[in-house]
């Protein structure tokens, strides 16, 4: 039989060729993976999933300070480049064997993990590029040992081929446990335990193979979708994959909705993102060809993200039942095409596919952001066009063979290698149990309704957060965590909140802060409004709440959130908004004019807690206050910009600013109020500054020192102390 074989057709389409799985091997290399070798490249694939997938959180945090494109993005088009020479025999050569993939696999460890721990906290372009040429020399490794092993050592390629899916849920498994934080990231400890475990399984691969040459030669099968399509295809589900399901709460915040039906909550609804997944990846590889199936998909994307609710949830969650069943088919069709260029489709198409991600979201500053301004539907639209072309435009057959005489036991044997090794089906929903049981454990001890104040006395706060990421690039929810519970607020406003992006680590801050502070929350305008966020935490029960994408005509759309909260049995209410930039006029305009025909139909008692871009007295600090019929916490005080807190039928008791420590570029306001026993009941009209005249419990917390004239510029890192004239208090003259 000839190199290339005799390809059959099955309805008349072009197709796959599967060659005897016998024909040329030992028995050794025809046998199944080791238990130990799938473990082992779990391990790896996870290490590989979770660097690819923090290119994008680098590459943004690069432009975030300078709020705009700086050039340093461009490096990312390192790894298409470098990936390109896969294709050099000479580099083939050189690198193409086991201890070639070592030397690979251990500086693609040591510079996307080391630099995590090791680099200073201020050296965020040197820890990007390093990712970066981490990523790249990780995906060369692994380019490389696996279609090495092509044809030959197959027993040790279906264990790459295993352990890349399985990596997928050793993530999964991880950040449930860490309430969507990715540890490897964000603690010090776990990127050392990174370096040490990614180095021994690297090792263990090395004696696995040792004396073995890889097997270089054509590919032989070209009749399914060529090297392109399939680079493409490769590429795009590593990128959906981490998209919309890179953490299992991802889902939840694409579908989220205001109270009293606030859609699924990731916890514990989390759980069945899992499930999903598993499913699609352990039952379904045997149906991924089907073009039914293909639509089934592609409808429950679309009702994902069209319909909000329960509705679009489970379309999501059909959404990755599919995805899950590609990965078998479309790894082995992957390695039948020329490595190099597989390797550069696949590094191009997610690069360009988080690009534009990017820019659909910050299109107001970017170049060309216009054009691509929330077209997050046609990236999606895309990506399912080409998933469908890949798996379903070309069918499957099998190779002749002369001494087949049962087409039948062929079938069989086509189907069989469909789906998953058993060992590694066994891991997969092993690690199922692992996240779930993390879900488990986080829903039974997350109790708001134990914290519920019973009060007629609150204390609000305003902060604008940065995304969770402190002045230097690092993770900074354990610290926002901390100076929240410090601060003594009850109800908090936070702005440029929703992380639940890929390039924002799909990070769910809402779910973090509000289990760990036990508190109520709402999310606000989720992924798909293609808003910076914000939320809403309690420690008062959420009667109802509505979710606003105020005008925006230009810029930057501006949410909102307008909540009713229960406190000591009466309802008030509380708005949290982060209006556009101040370069946009039109659009605060429009801005201000919608939130104070919302605030002066507000009925009960109401607070606003906002982002405002403006001066004290500016048009729409004017128009939201004297047209929205509130009240600025301290009119005398002129020295703010963007936050501020105004109310309506309460009784104002005090005030704080409290500085940012560096752990985000804004300070937090503070206020306290009290719930007016009447609705006549006069306003404490004198401002205080001591606290002789103030009773214990009404006063700010003392670990902020002392009331400060004059900004207070941080002396060292997390360096919270009252500024700015402040605390002051309130009482009746």
């Amino acid at each position: 039989m000839s190199d290339r074989g005799e390809i059959r057709h099955r309805r008349g389409r072009p197709a796959d060729a599967v060659t005897e799985p016998a024909k040329g091997l030992t028995a050794e290399d025809a046998a199944e993976p080791s238990l130990t070798g799938i473990v082992v490249e779990g391990i790896l694939g996870f290490l590989l999933w979770s660097s690819v997938w923090q290119i994008a959180p680098c590459l943004w945090l690069v432009p975030l300070d300078a709020m705009g494109v700086t050039g340093w993005e461009a490096a990312v088009v390192f790894w298409v480049a470098v990936s390109s020479l896969l294709g050099v025999t000479c580099l083939q050569k050189a690198l193409g064997s086991p201890f070639g993939v070592f030397i690979l696999r251990c500086v693609g460890l040591a510079c996307s993990f080391g630099s995590y721990p090791f680099l200073p906290a201020e050296a965020k372009i040197p820890r990007y590029l390093l990712l970066v040429v981490g990523t790249t020399f990780l995906f060369m490794a692994w380019f490389l040992q696996y279609w090495g092993l092509a044809g030959k050592k197959e027993s040790q390629r279906s264990a790459m081929m295993n352990g890349f899916v399985v990596g997928i849920f050793v993530n999964l498994a991880v950040r449930s446990w860490f309430r969507s934080l990715h540890p490897v990231f964000v603690y010090d400890e776990w990127g050392y335990a990174a370096l040490i475990v990614g180095a021994v399984c690297s090792l263990q691969r090395l004696v696995a193979l040792w004396g073995q040459s890889y097997h270089w030669k054509k590919p032989t099968m070209y009749a399914g979708p060529g090297a392109t399509v399939s680079g493409m295809t490769l590429g795009l589900l590593i990128f959906l994959t981490g998209f919309l399901f890179g953490d299992s709460s991802v889902l939840s915040r694409w579908v989220g909705t205001g109270y009293p039906q606030p859609g699924p909550s990731p916890n514990p609804c989390g759980v069945s993102v899992i499930l999903a997944l598993g499913f699609g990846v352990l039952c379904l590889p045997c149906i991924a060809n089907r073009f039914v199936w293909w639509l089934l998909g592609a409808a429950g994307a679309a009702t994902m993200y069209y319909i909000p609710g329960d509705v679009g949830y489970v379309g999501g969650l059909f959404f990755a039942v599919y995805l899950g069943s590609l990965y078998p088919q479309v790894l082995r069709r992957a390695v039948q095409h020329p490595i190099g260029r597989t390797a550069v489709i696949m590094s191009l198409t997610f690069v360009m596919s988080v690009v534009l991600l990017v820019w659909a979201t910050a299109y107001n500053f970017v170049p060309g952001g216009e054009l691509t301004r929330e077209r997050t539907h046609f990236i999606l639209l895309g990506a399912i066009v080409v998933l469908g072309f890949a798996t379903c435009v070309y069918g499957e057959s099998v190779t002749s063979a002369k001494d087949a005489e049962d087409k039948s036991a062929v079938r069989a044997e086509l189907l069989q290698k469909k789906h998953l090794n058993k060992k590694a089906m066994l891991i997969v929903l092993m690690l199922m149990a692992v996240g779930i049981a993390g879900i488990a454990v986080r829903y039974q001890a997350y109790k708001p309704q134990e914290n519920e104040p019973k009060s007629n006395e609150f204390t609000a706060a305003i902060w604008t957060v940065h995304f969770g990421i402190d002045n230097y690039g690092r993770n900074s929810f354990d610290n926002m965590a901390n100076l929240i519970n410090a601060s003594g607020a009850d109800v908090i406003g936070l702005l440029e909140t929703d992380a639940a992006k890929p390039f924002l680590a799909n990070y769910d801050m809402a779910m973090y802060l509000s289990e760990v502070l036990n508190m109520y929350t709402d999310y606000g305008p989720g992924p798909r409004h293609h808003t910076w966020g914000c939320l809403l935490l309690s420690r008062f029960p959420i009667i109802r709440s509505q979710h606003l994408l105020l005008p925006s005509p230009h810029g930057e759309i501006a949410p909102a959130i307008h909540a009713t909260l229960l406190i000591d049995g009466k309802h008030v209410d509380v708005m949290v908004v982060h209006m556009g930039v101040d370069s946009d006029d039109l659009d605060r305009k429009l801005q201000a004019q919608t939130l104070a025909n919302v605030l002066k139909s507000i009925p009960n008692p109401v607070f606003f807690l906002g982002y405002i871009t403006c001066k004290p007295g500016g048009r729409d600090y004017t128009q939201i206050s004297r047209d929205g019929n509130m009240t600025d916490i301290d009119a005398t005080e002129m020295e703010r910009w963007c936050e501020y807190v105004f109310y309506r039928g309460l009784i104002r008791q005090g005030f704080a600013r409290i500085t940012h420590g560096s752990l985000t570029d804004t300070e937090m306001q503070v206020a306290k109020f009290r719930v007016k026993s009447s609705a006549t009941e006069p306003d404490n009209n004198q401002i205080v500054y001591g606290v002789d005249k103030v009773p214990m419990h009404l006063r700010f917390p003392a670990r902020f020192g002392e009331r400060r004239q004059g900004h207070h510029y941080a002396r060292f890192f997390l360096d919270h102390v009252f500024h700015m004239n402040t605390p002051r208090y309130f009482v009746r003259s």
